[in-house]
Formats: C-alpha cells, structure tokens, sequence
C-alpha cells in the first residue's frame, strides 16, 4: 500500500460551556508534496462574531515551501518549520493559535507518514513482543537499545488508522510511556512521537497533552538554556549537558552506544570504569560532531567512582 502524508486534526468545540471532542483526517499523495504546492490542511468554522450575529470567522491553515526526500519533509506551518522524519517520527502542533477572540475552537494537528489502513491483524502479539524486549533492556539500564524497537513500533502502528478499535496501539503507548522504557534526554523526539500517537488515538485536549506540551518546548527553537536546564533538573539530580536534547545527538546516539558496547563487551565494569567509558563516548560523538560534556564535566565538585 502507497505511502501517504496523514494529516490529523483534533479539535475542541466548547458549546455553552460543554466540550465537544472530534477529530478529521486527511490523507495527500507523495505527488502533491511539491516544492510550489500550496495545500490546504484544515478549514475551521468560529462561532459568531457578537457584533454580526450572521457573520462566522472563516480559518484556513495551510502548508508551505515543501521539500521531500527519501528520507524526510520540511515544510512551513503557522510560521513555524518543521522537518519530519518518513520513516517513524510524528509532528504535532502544540500551540492553538487561534487569533480572533470570538472563535471558540481550538486545532491541534499531526503530521506523520503511514497508509491509514484498517488491517490490525497480528499486530497485538508483535507489540507485545517488542515490548517484552523493550522491558527487558529498561531493566538492564540499556535504554539506547529500544531506540530502533520503539521507531519500528511507530511505523507499524502509524500504518493503522488510529480509531480502528481492533487494534492495540493505545495499549501498547500507553504502557512504554508509564513505564518510562525511552530516555528523554536522549530520545526526545522518539519519545514524544509515542505521546502523540497515544494523543491521537485519545483526542485528548491541550490540558491532558501538557507532558507533550512540555517536551515539545525544550526541543524547539524556542526554548532557553534555563527552560532545557530546568527540563533536565526535573529528570535528573546531577547536571547534564543540554546538547542531549539537540536533533544530532538523538539522530547518532543509538549508533555511538552501540559501537561502545561492541568496543568494551569483553571489559569489566570495574572502579572508574565511567570515566574511561565517557572519555570513549565523547570521542565518538566528537567523530560526528557533536561536541558533549560528560557528567563529571558537567559536576566537576562530584565524585563518580
């Protein structure tokens, strides 16, 4: 089945002060992704202006300067860029924005590639053997190994139509993410992919999507080096480089732990072992850019055996 750019839309209509969920999907071919296209993802009606009780408040939303590869699309939305990985990562659209005071509605959108198909069928027991994997790895302390396990996860669950109701794609979401099996210092993006899967199969609104809200901000362009240290503080007690929530590092970091695992597979982990471990680590990631400040580093007046 042809892959295609899915467009969901969940929205909050609040009628005399009763809430309405609901939520639209479209679907557009790989073809109309052009660099000139100009296409439409969302019309949103308001309710009435009071100063003209016939006149409603017409939104339209719309994507821009489109760029498509094999591996990934940039494209502008609500003055914002974004890149989208095809292979498992989602985007979501935190902010509402709505402009006009009058318009009681409120849009949130995500962007990810699939095939929107209704088939669930097998599903359930890969899932749940990925997810005894991914379990298995938490319990060893190797986080960076359920990297792959967890993008192989979203690229089967966004082949499903997220409210066919045979599938156990919400169960699965919501268990990896309460049992903490990815790191959000070195998967942020991985790991809000899995929260925005679970908030599509949801249609929560913007208060229940507040830990997405919050790991959205400290890995956009938006957010201040307090705003990252103030992230990493409520995940850890030490201080750690902020350079773990960037792009490139989540894009490498399975690679580099990967290859120190083969390089010291057959080396005890004896006293001080950490800091050979580290300076290993900070030469791989220096290999492909990324300069990174170990936690010894970042805590000079600590002492790490």
């Amino acid at each position: 089945m042809e892959q295609k750019l899915i467009v969901f839309k969940l929205r909050e209509n609040i009628d005399m002060g009763v809430s309405n969920n609901g939520y639209e999907m479209k679907t557009y071919a790989l073809s109309e992704l052009t660099e000139d296209a100009n296409i439409i993802v969302s019309e949103s009606w308001g309710q009435p202006n009071p100063a003209d009780a016939n006149e409603y408040v017409h939104i339209v939303y719309d994507m821009k300067d489109i760029h498509l590869t094999d591996e990934k699309m940039d494209f502008t939305f609500k003055g914002t860029r974004y890149t989208l990985n095809r292979q498992w990562q989602l985007l979501g659209t935190l902010g509402f924005g709505v402009p006009n005071a009058y318009v009681h509605i409120s849009n949130r959108f995500i962007f990810y590639f699939g095939t929107a198909s209704e088939d669930g069928e097998n599903l359930e027991g890969i899932l749940q053997e990925l997810y005894n994997k991914m379990a298995a790895n938490a319990e060893e302390g190797k986080y960076w190994k359920n990297i792959p396990l967890a993008r192989q996860a979203l690229q089967l669950m966004k082949d499903c139509n997220p409210k066919n109701e045979n599938v156990p794609c919400l169960s699965f979401c919501e268990t990896v993410i309460e049992d903490q099996l990815l790191d959000p210092l070195d998967t942020p993006r991985l790991l809000l992919s899995m929260m925005e899967y679970q908030h599509v199969m949801y249609g929560s609104d913007y208060k229940w999507n507040q830990p997405a809200y919050n790991l959205r901000w400290v890995t956009s362009s938006h957010a201040t080096e307090k705003d990252i240290e103030n992230f990493i503080g409520e995940k850890r007690h030490l201080k750690y480089d902020p350079i773990q929530l960037s792009q490139p590092w989540e894009d490498n970091i399975y690679e580099v732990e990967e290859e120190l695992n083969e390089q010291f597979k057959h080396e005890a982990r004896y006293m001080g072992f950490c800091h050979r471990y580290w300076s290993a680590k900070r030469a791989a990631l220096a290999k492909r850019g990324i300069e990174w400040r170990s936690p010894q580093m970042m805590n000079p007046t600590t002492r790490f055996d």
